[in-house]
């Protein structure tokens, strides 16, 4: 059956990687992780991590090669035009490497009986939008705001005030929630089962989502290059006539 791509995106210290993990483990639904994809990336010598160092050489070990990502992080967090620019280097190839990665997903689908579900784990699905139109629907894992403070300062050791400014600098979650098909609420201060029962609630729910997004997408590019391979040959043979 066709490929069902859902969305799951959440806000900072919210649950997302336990949830995506849970999605992985325990119910084996392959899992299109943006944050991985970012750091296969920037990678030691990757072309991503060499323009990186280029533009701001101290971003990166001169000896190794190793991205250094907690200067980049200082460096784009303080600066909305360096923030830009590292989309200008990062955007493009993040964004093919997703697409060959649906389309590997959607061509394994054909031959699947059962809906073939995939998830796109991505930080910024509706920052970006782009991929929004590929997914058949959308999962937030959301907290409250006072559960994302407790867990920054435990996860990341952050203060209060340092903490607030990395909440504040990404999308509302009051907004991501409103934009959201589907939320699960993360406020249980590590209780794993009951978010694994959010989880699994969520799954029956994605297995009934439709399949007309990502199949009209990649079906349509597919027709338009096999109609542009069909018109090169008949316009090569006229030429060579």
């Amino acid at each position: 059956m066709p490929l069902v791509l859902i969305g799951l995106t959440g806000g900072i210290a919210c649950g997302k990687s336990s949830v995506s993990a849970i999605l992985a483990d325990e119910h084996h639904i392959p899992i299109i992780d943006a944050d991985l994809i970012v750091r296969e990336l920037q990678a030691p010598g990757a072309p991503c991590t060499r323009e990186i160092g280029r533009r701001w050489p101290e971003c990166v070990d001169p000896v190794t090669g190793q991205l250094r990502r907690e200067v980049l992080g200082r460096v784009v967090f303080a600066d909305a035009g360096a923030r830009r620019e590292l989309a200008g280097i990062m955007n493009g190839p993040i964004f093919r490497t997703i697409l060959s990665r649906i389309f590997s997903h959607w061509w394994r689908g054909l031959f699947s009986r059962a809906p073939y579900v995939v998830v796109l784990d991505a930080p910024t699905l509706f920052e970006t939008k782009l991929f929004t139109y590929f997914v058949s629907g959308t999962v937030v894992v959301a907290c409250s705001q006072e559960r994302q403070l407790e867990r920054l300062a435990a996860r990341n050791k952050m203060g209060r005030a340092e903490a607030m400014d990395r909440i504040n600098s990404q999308m509302p979650l009051a907004r991501k929630r409103a934009l959201a098909d589907l939320v699960i609420e993360n406020d249980a201060a590590d209780d794993m089962a009951a978010l694994a029962a959010s989880v699994r609630s969520a799954v029956a729910w994605m297995g009934g989502q439709g399949r007309h997004r990502v199949t009209a997408l990649v079906g349509g590019a597919l027709a338009a290059c096999v109609g542009l391979l069909a018109a090169t040959v008949v316009v090569g043979g006229k030429l060579l006539s």
